[in-house]
């Protein structure tokens, strides 16, 4: 029989309550708002199950197969809608509706009507929306670890996203791992207290005068590092402020006091993972890799099997994404590793809870700063940025005044430099920009032009824009020394996020577009055009070329007008294609030809 001695160690899973074969065990709420089991001892037969599959008993984890170290990736949806609606990049619903499209259940916390958090397993891709983005409070798994194991012994797939505690509860549960289950963890902070967060619905809702309709943590109308908490009301009314302004998430954010008991010393924080793909906020990404910010959202991402990996393959249609390494992650999320820091005023936090008002509460423990503290906080946390953001520039683009007049005069002066992005155009040493006054440039990301593998190198990088032409730049995009990018007049080249190596080629007469997470290798030739008009009535000298997301072009391959190549396909060196090219295909030869389907790579 499962007794808690020790609230420091139990997460609330409801693995004991799964198991048990008389229904003996239920989850009450304690003082401060989190559940624990309860055993009735008169249904109760000492089986010992509800102590068998405890994760938090040495020796009771199922051990699952994980990669010794996992790959890391910075991520996000390509669908802008949906990552600006995501907690981070928008990778989950990616993987969500790629389970969907193939007759799988999604698993996730969603809000109920009376503002907790549960989780539920549904094959209704219609309830997407309500499991999207994180909640920032305990979830109930309930019986939710059977429904799945049922649904997956019908043969079904399942895909959930949940604490690390919670999956390691359902591989308990399960007793093994299935090939049919993918499993998502995510790295937390912290679960919070769902009495606390109640409390602070009630102060809203006498504040708004109606009841709550639809919360959002994490909405991103100041940007994604400014996320904000949203909440609408049923008489219409908006509540909208930003993190530092926001008593919840000060609270949760600058105290850490209304965390479960068990966060403060969790038991799930080590590498290996426990779930096949752990997702999170790449914080710290814009220190490291600015190019891959952009303010909407970027999620990290750590595969932590071969399963994992298999399936974040299945969506690379639909996400960008670039390798890195865990040193890159730890930068920003020490929580990998790190639990939540134990304050004394928990205690105390706890003991008025009944007695006080949330807003008396948070005056007491987390009051939003003056005014004035506010000013001297944003400037210096600007300048601070500000500075890291020069550094870079300065790594890039180097000391020459002329290289600085044309990063200044494209990105500032010029009235047709358009978009969502200033300072995106960072040319570097040597190279040569010839910019007709009538051509736009649409900076809605960042484009590194000239880049060089060797700093002492001297090779001349060309580019060129002719009258009435257009660049698009809408992701983070590097082009390598030694390159030659041409877009003639009224031509039009988007590019998304990916790279050209040294040598590379572009020639654009009529429209050329580049998708994300493109790999250009070196010398590779890119042309919509003959240049030249043979004589004849159905010969056309010009035709667009497309090259979808996450394609591989190898050495010296030639991509001719006219080609539409789809996601994921790779070229290998040398050729020379001049039909289509189906997606997720390698082509090979002169006139390239398909060689292998169903490819992947990294």
């Amino acid at each position: 029989m499962i007794k808690i001695t020790n609230k420091d160690l139990c997460t609330g899973c409801c693995a004991c309550l799964n198991v048990c074969p008389n229904n003996a065990i239920t989850m009450l709420s304690d003082k401060e708002g989190f559940w624990y089991p309860r055993v009735d001892e008169s249904s109760c037969n000492n089986c010992g199950l509800c102590e068998d599959v405890c994760p938090l008993i040495e020796g009771h984890i199922v051990t699952v197969e994980r990669f010794k170290s996992p790959r890391v990736l910075a991520a996000w949806n390509t669908d802008d809608t949906i990552r600006l609606d995501s907690t981070s990049g928008g990778v989950f619903s990616a993987l969500a509706n790629e389970m969907f499209s193939v007759g799988g259940y999604v698993a996730g916390a969603v809000f109920l009507e009376d503002h907790t958090v549960s989780h539920i397993v549904t094959n209704d891709e219609r309830k997407l929306d309500q499991i999207r983005s994180s909640k920032y409070l305990q979830s109930y798994s309930g019986e939710i670890f059977n429904n799945i194991k049922q649904i997956l012994e019908e043969g079904k797939k399942v895909l959930i996203c949940a604490t690390p505690c919670q999956i390691a509860a359902l591989y308990a549960v399960l007793g093994k791992d299935y090939q049919n289950l993918v499993t998502c963890d995510f790295i937390c902070r912290g679960v919070n207290s769902p009495k606390v967060f109640l409390k602070y619905m009630d102060m809203l809702g006498r504040q708004y005068g109606a009841r709550p309709a639809k919360i959002k943590f994490k909405n991103k109308t100041y940007g994604w590092h400014r996320f904000a908490t949203r909440i609408d009301f049923a008489n219409r009314k908006t509540y909208i402020k930003d993190r530092d302004h926001d008593l919840f998430m000060r609270g949760y954010l600058t105290t850490n006091s209304f965390a479960r008991p068990c966060c403060y010393n969790c038991q799930f924080k080590a590498l290996p993972r426990q779930a096949d793909i752990t997702l999170a906020d790449f914080w710290g990404i814009e220190r490291h890799h600015p190019e891959l910010d952009n303010d909407h959202g970027t999620s990290l991402i750590l595969l932590n099997s071969e399963k994992g990996a298999r399936f974040f393959g299945e969506i690379s249609d639909k996400v960008f994404s670039k390798e890195l390494t865990i040193r890159d992650a730890l930068a920003g999320n020490p929580a990998l590793f790190d639990s939540l820091e134990y304050k004394p005023e928990r205690k105390k936090f706890f003991e008025d809870l009944d007695a006080m008002s949330f807003a008396e509460l948070a005056e007491k423990y987390f009051p939003v700063p003056g005014r004035f503290s506010e000013i001297i906080h944003r400037c210096t946390t600007g300048i601070i940025n500000g500075l890291r953001k020069f550094l870079r520039l300065l790594q890039l683009i180097g000391y020459h005044p002329l290289v600085w007049w044309q990063f200044i005069y494209i990105n500032m002066l010029r009235r047709a430099t358009q978009g969502k992005l200033r300072l995106g155009f960072v040319p570097t040493t040597y190279c040569r920009i010839i910019i007709d006054r009538s051509a736009r440039i649409i900076m809605n990301g960042v484009l590194i032009l000239g880049t060089k593998e060797n700093r002492k190198s001297k090779r001349e990088t060309r580019f060129s824009l002719g009258k009435n032409s257009s660049i698009t730049i809408n992701g983070s995009f590097s082009i390598a020394s030694g390159s030659d990018i041409r877009v003639f007049d009224k031509g039009e080249l988007i590019l998304s996020g990916g790279y050209c190596t040294s040598g590379v080629q572009i020639v654009c007469f009529k429209k050329i577009t580049i998708g994300y997470g493109c790999a250009i290798a070196r010398d590779v030739i890119i042309r919509d055009t003959d240049a030249h008009q043979l004589i004849g009535p159905t010969h056309q000298m010009t035709q667009e070329v497309f090259i979808g997301n996450n394609v591989w072009i190898g050495n010296r391959a030639i991509i001719m007008k006219g080609v539409t190549i789809d996601d994921g396909a790779i070229i290998a060196a040398g050729s020379i294609v001049t039909k289509d090219v189906p997606a997720r295909c390698l082509v090979a030869g002169v006139p390239a030809k398909v060689v292998r389907e169903n490819v992947q790579w990294k």
